[in-house]
């Protein structure tokens, strides 16, 4: 008979791609495959070479179209040019991207990876799936078709042994969790470091806009500690930190769920497989850890939160409505109820007090908080010790009655000075060039981050060929590293454009900017070989940016400037970072 296995990886930065592959393999156990979920670095990689059951990869999109870093080991060795052109002839493979076709490289790691594949002689077993954040369904209104379509191919050529398991039946926990007998004098396990991970210390915090501006941007700087071995960051690399729910937040969470009485009592988790819970997490630990470092209950639940809460209201009412927002159909809803107005899991609950998650489920229901990235702002050859990091605080409205605080800047927000955390480091998308070329930075917004780095590293090597377009709202309210950049003005090792976009009557913004200094910059990308940067909101600015520079070079004669400027991106010599 067939071996009914199915092999699911996934290469995941926020947590969305690592949600789809447990959703897939929950809809493959219901159709009796035996199903391993296992992130793309975990893998054996030598196994897809080998492996005689069908391999499905699900694959996000970070940066300007980049892999998720638990993918990028894999993509490396599939793309070494030593592998013979057969090596996959024997695998049967699925892919499905999740990205924003806002992006100009939408879903470039999925597209890659299916391309890939069939190079060294895989079998697709349907057209690669493309998850897309625009559709207004989101990733869903992509996913179900292709699941659907994944299913009838799959199950005709591995017909069901037995009726498929209904919906209406939980799948079994990940994990057995037990509380311990204290009697015995178990202790709770240490916490491991996540490898590659860095102690700093929080020596300053302060708002950098005014008092009365509308957005907040702070300044957090962290002193690393000096008996580690600290790393040289280059200039555009970024901070990742790991925030922690308030304590505030996690008691009344811990209370709404009637955990509270034994929130501090130990617990033993034995995962079913290692690779469900990472290893940094204790195996005995208690409720109030892992709710205070490790599950996001402040994050707006997806799709897959509802599927399993369904199975454990005792209210038909409450298990209605979850249903509805489990299927198609009921989209739309699950939309407007919570994407729309960024309802948390603490909200959703306190809306639904028949339907309570028990304990065996935590890992299966609740999302791991995700590691947040910050731009680094200031230079490794100036301060080695020191990580500066610019910061907008997320802090918005919706229809709902509180405002919407984001979980990394609220924790950072009310951090005491003094308090140690754990920093790591990421290789940002920009890279300097290595001699004395100019450059055209514009970064309206904390979009100046990444080259307060570039500059300041420049700087320290002499080189003043720097060329800074900032954008804000007001010279007073919102003009990020004022003092800074003027220095750097004033000794000759910058030049500085500014758009302050309503201090006068009509908006002007750094496009604007830069057709004005059209001829300069003319001369300085096409005599002297200068790289453009480009970093800040997504949304407009990019594409504003863009044309701006392709009319710069229309202006100067180029038949086809818009092919000219796609060539310097090409070349390395445009090169972006923006974000929503």
């Amino acid at each position: 008979m067939t071996e009914r296995r199915l092999l699911i990886l996934y290469g995941s930065q926020t947590g969305y791609a690592k949600d789809t592959a447990y959703r897939i393999a929950r809809q493959a156990w219901r159709r009796h495959f035996s199903v391993s979920v296992q992130s793309m670095d975990q893998v054996d990689k030598w196994s897809i070479f080998t492996a005689t059951y069908p391999v499905i990869f699900v694959c996000s999109t970070t940066g300007q179209g980049e892999e998720p870093d638990n993918m990028k080991k894999l993509w490396r060795f599939i793309l070494r040019k030593t592998i013979p052109h057969d090596a996959l002839s024997g695998l049967q493979y699925a892919v499905f991207g999740l990205g924003d076709s806002s992006y100009q490289k939408f879903n470039f790691p999925a597209k890659r990876l299916f391309r890939r594949l069939q190079q060294l002689g895989g079998t697709p077993i349907v057209d690669r799936g493309d998850g897309d954040d625009q559709h207004y369904l989101g990733l869903d209104g992509a996913l179900d078709p292709w699941l659907e379509n994944l299913w009838t191919v799959l199950l005709d050529q591995y017909p069901l042994p037995k009726p498929i398991v209904p919906e209406s039946v939980a799948p079994d926990p990940s994990c057995d969790i037990d509380y311990i007998d204290e009697c015995i004098g178990a202790s709770v396990d240490e916490t491991e470091l996540i490898p590659g991970t860095y102690l700093a210390r929080l020596v300053k915090s302060d708002r950098m806009t005014a008092p009365d501006h509308f957005q907040d941007v702070h300044l957090f700087e962290f002193e690393l500690d000096d008996s580690t071995q600290v790393p040289r960051w280059s200039p555009g690399d970024c901070a990742v930190l790991r925030p922690e729910n308030l304590d505030s937040d996690v008691n009344d969470f811990l209370q709404q769920m009637r955990w509270a009485e034994h929130a501090d009592r130990l617990l033993q988790i034995k995962p079913h497989d290692e690779s469900i819970i990472p290893e940094w997490v204790p195996r005995r630990t208690t409720l109030r850890w892992l709710f205070t470092y490790y599950f996001d209950i402040m994050a707006v639940p997806r799709r897959s939160f509802f599927e399993m809460l369904y199975f454990f209201s005792s209210s038909e009412n409450e298990k209605e409505r979850l249903h509805e927002f489990t299927t198609s159909e009921g989209q739309d809803e699950l939309q407007t109820y919570c994407m729309r107005p960024r309802r948390t899991i603490v909200e959703v609950l306190d809306d639904l007090p028949c339907s309570r998650v028990p304990l065996e489920y935590i890992f299966d229901v609740f999302p791991e908080i995700a590691d947040r990235s910050f731009s680094i702002s200031s230079a490794s050859a100036v301060t080695p010790h020191r990580v500066d990091l610019t910061v907008a605080i997320v802090n918005y409205k919706t229809l709902m009655q509180k405002p919407r605080v984001g979980v990394c800047t609220k924790w950072l927000l009310n951090m005491e000075l003094d308090r140690t955390v754990g920093l790591r480091f990421a290789k940002g998308t920009m890279k300097l060039p290595a001699g004395p070329t100019p450059i055209i930075m514009v970064g309206p917004g904390t979009g100046i981050a990444a080259f307060m780095s570039f500059i300041g590293d420049r700087v320290s090597r002499n080189i003043s060929a720097n060329y800074l377009f900032f954008g804000c709202r007001n010279e007073h309210g919102d003009f990020l590293h004022q003092e800074q950049l003027q220095k750097w003005v004033s000794c000759n090792e910058l030049q500085l454009f500014c758009a302050f976009s309503r201090d006068q009557e009509n908006t002007v913004y750094v496009q604007q900017r830069i057709r004005e200094q059209g001829d300069l910059l003319w001369s300085l990308i096409s005599e002297q070989d200068a790289v453009v940067y480009v970093s800040g909101n997504a949304n407009r600015m990019p594409d504003d940016v863009r044309q701006a520079f392709t009319d710069v070079v229309a202006d100067h004669g180029v038949d086809d400037a818009a092919a000219y400027v796609q060539a310097m991106v090409k070349t390395g010599r445009y090169q972006e970072e923006c974000w929503y």
